[in-house]
């Protein structure tokens, strides 16, 4: 592709003499990865601004570099392959989306946002459109997939380069539907310029990620941008339980919002004669295309939200309501998402794992989970470190108030002081609670596992699909299912 015509999409960048007829072969972030036919985006980042290597990208090869005015400060351009953009998360949104052939507006959008519930919408929604023999791109936390590939992801939401790369691929590949994961550090910083969404889905806003937005406000305003014109052409699915989802909604136009709620039948997507059970829940499901029978796998009132999510996500697309509901009960699950760890059919406690690090999402689980836990419920868990500590007192006394057994150790500690975290989160559980602090995790699930009595439920909490732990700056292996098996495996003697 010419660079005059990815220049051009950007505003206020003009095409440097002598480049009219330069080719663009492909697009890169990294200066050491540039080489001969890139084009280098010199990315703005929290320590250093990558547009200060441009002299790297062009001697490697590069056509030209495009950086912020700040990076031209710094490193003044001798070479005039080096141009300049205001807004760099724009400039680099924007020429991505072009050079990749516009694929976001190739395949039907779904984005789903919101702090919790993304992942399981997400899955759903995938699940229920392939169910109608519809080709469909899943891009989320756990991986990108469609039929024939599979990659796990680095971020819920790529940065904007990868993001329309695979886009691209995912057309090529046949897809009819692309189902997203939107994070708010993507909307904030507009990596999915460029899409367009016929769905937009808000699940809830409860505390999180304050160590990136300002407060609580900041963070819904860049959920809310999934809901503005620049990305959604379509639907707005909103959840009206959630007082964030209600002001999303009163912003909207009527016309262009289905509500859903578990609590209320004024919502145009709701429940009715719930039956909750062991292995799932039952009932009707109320819809703007119908009612109908249901049967879901999934426990929890949040789940309930996920479901309603997702139908009214694929009935807008099309799907038929009687398809949706037929097809419901063969749901897989989520990798890491009320994950049960079963070894054996004589294993005598139940063991779950689940991604829940954020207080409104361990009080949900510790709430679904207590129905089909006879004993006494134990919960382990811990907080990421670099991250808003606000959070880790009322994590702890979430747990002190509704499990049995409190097991405080520690999560992804990153550069932080662990014990400083334990401490954090001690400060929410009242002395009289008792809490177990075991600080290396692996013991904590090993001394939980081998502690609980016959009835008890032990729950592993903040990890879920995640197969690694961050100490320091180091990330080594470690997955909470593996260390759940081994202690399961000693408590019942069983060796390998």
């Amino acid at each position: 592709m010419k660079l005059r015509e990815l220049l051009a999409v950007v505003d206020g960048v003009e095409l440097p003499p002598g480049f009219e007829d330069a080719e663009v072969e492909g697009l890169k972030t990294n200066s050491h990865a540039c080489g001969v036919g890139d084009l280098f985006i010199g990315m703005p980042g929290t320590r250093v601004d990558g547009g200060e290597f441009w002299a790297s990208a062009i001697a490697s090869g590069a056509v030209a570099a495009i950086v912020s005015p700040e990076a031209i400060q710094k490193n003044p351009p001798t070479s005039e392959a080096v141009v300049s953009a205001n807004n760099m998360n724009q400039a680099c949104a924007q020429i991505a989306s072009a050079f990749y052939g516009y694929p976001g507006q190739k395949l039907k959008m779904v984005g789903v946002t919101g702090t919790n519930g993304k992942t399981t919408t997400t899955h759903l929604i995938e699940f229920l459109l392939n169910k109608a023999n519809l080709s469909t791109a899943l891009m989320g936390t756990l991986y990108t997939r469609w039929a024939g590939f599979e990659q796990t992801a680095a971020y819920t939401t790529p940065f904007a380069v990868e993001l329309q790369q695979q886009l691209a691929q995912a057309v090529d590949a046949g897809c009819e539907f692309g189902v997203m994961e939107v994070s708010s550090h993507a909307l904030a910083q507009g990596r999915v310029l460029g899409c367009q969404f016929e769905v937009a889905v808000f699940s809830n806003l409860t505390q999180d990620h304050l160590d990136y937005h300002t407060d609580m406000e900041d963070y819904f305003a860049a959920k809310a941008l999934l809901f503005s014109s620049d990305y959604l052409k379509g639907r707005a699915i909103i959840n009206a339980d959630d007082a964030y989802g209600q002001q999303l909604i009163a912003g909207l136009n009527a016309e262009q919002v289905w509500s859903y709620s578990v609590n209320h039948n004024s919502a145009d997507l709701w429940m009715s004669d719930l039956n909750y059970e062991p292995n799932g829940v039952s009932g009707t499901l109320h819809t703007p295309k119908g009612d109908v029978a249901f049967r879901s796998p999934l426990v929890g009132q949040y789940n309930l939200e996920n479901l309603l999510a997702a139908v009214g996500a694929v009935l807008h697309l099309g799907v038929d309501l009687n398809l949706v509901a037929s097809v419901i009960p063969e749901f897989p699950g989520v990798p890491g998402r009320m994950e049960r760890v079963q070894i054996t059919s004589k294993q005598d406690i139940s063991v779950i794992v689940d991604y829940a690090h954020t207080p409104d999402s361990l009080e949900n689980l510790l709430k679904a989970a207590r129905p089909f836990i006879p004993g006494k419920m134990i919960c382990v868990f811990g907080c990421g470190g670099d991250r808003d500590r606000t959070k880790r007192p009322k994590m702890g006394k979430i747990a002190a108030d509704l499990a049995d057994v409190a097991v405080v150790t520690s999560d992804n500690p990153r550069t932080e002081d662990p014990e400083r975290i334990l401490q954090d989160i001690l400060a929410g559980i009242p002395p009289t609670a008792n809490p177990t602090v075991i600080g290396d995790r692996a013991t904590a699930i090993r001394t939980a596992i081998l502690q609980a009595q016959p009835g008890d439920g032990v729950l592993l909490a903040g990890k879920g699909h995640e197969d690694y732990q961050i100490l320091g700056t180091e990330k080594i292996h470690f997955d909470d299912r593996e260390h759940a098996r081994d202690a399961l495996q000693e408590r019942l003697g069983i060796r390998d």
